[in-house]
């Protein structure tokens, strides 16, 4: 098999990929040969474009990913579209709204909210998309928790727990979806350039950059390897892992 054809034949859906590292995914792993269902609340019509100018397939799916119904819409429509779901990328997430407040700050209602969508998502998601992979004799789930979750991070305890929460679904996962042939991964980037996360003071941003050792901006497309390789066939004996990518800032 070429490289580029890495996931041939795979059905992956994407969540939250209208925009950002969603989108990197998306567009990735369609270059690969993978039929792509790009999920999102709001309109992923511009990842689909990107795809399909570059002679992929892809289709739009709106999802709220913490909505059971939703989720298993999501699910049921890509079967309904390619016959089978491969992988999926739990890439959707609760951030961009999400200020710097201390711990003992923090109003209930936003802590339910992040809660709601990060990991409540990802399990409504995973519980959606695991009767198809059943189908197939395995797939390859990915979650994407964050650094954050291994170094700490002040000012952000309720992101912080979510993303926790999301390595120890990702192992527990992992475990009870292996007699399936389904593998259970993370992706823990460290903090990426997006339109979500420039508003972020830049002095918390810098504090990133001079602590790695590559020391450069990430960016969403730093990512896309690391997907690739977990939802390919490459990985078939990796499950219950977190995957560090920031450029070598926690070595873990």
């Amino acid at each position: 098999m070429n490289g580029n054809q890495l996931l041939q034949n795979k059905t992956i859906i994407v969540t939250g990929a209208a925009t950002g590292i969603g989108q990197a995914f998306s567009v990735a792993c369609a270059s690969y040969g993978a039929k792509i269902i790009v999920a999102d609340m709001n309109s992923g019509v511009e990842t689909v474009e990107l795809i399909e100018s570059k002679g992929g397939e892809a289709k739009f799916v709106e999802v709220d990913v913490a909505n059971e119904d939703s989720a298993s819409f999501m699910a049921k429509s890509a079967f309904d579209w390619s016959g089978r779901v491969d992988g999926l990328i739990n890439n959707a997430a609760y951030f961009r709204e999400v200020k710097l407040t201390p711990f003992e700050e923090i109003k209930i209602e936003v802590w339910d909210k992040i809660f709601d969508v990060n990991v409540k998502g990802i399990w409504q998601c995973s519980k959606a998309v695991i009767p198809y992979m059943r189908k197939n004799k395995g797939g390859s789930i990915i979650n994407i928790s964050s650094v954050v979750a291994v170094a700490g991070q002040p000012g952000y305890l309720h992101y912080v727990a979510t993303k926790g929460a999301v390595l120890a679904m990702t192992k527990g996962l992992a475990k009870e979806c292996g007699k399936d042939c389904v593998r259970v991964n993370t992706i823990a980037p460290g903090f990426v350039i997006t339109d979500a996360t420039k508003n972020r003071p830049l002095e918390w941003q810098q504090t990133f950059l001079k602590a790695r050792a590559i020391s450069r901006e990430q960016r969403p497309e730093d990512l896309v390897g690391t997907a690739v390789y977990l939802l390919s066939d490459l990985s078939n004996f990796v499950s219950g892992q977190t995957h560090v990518v920031d450029g070598g800032h926690i070595m873990y």
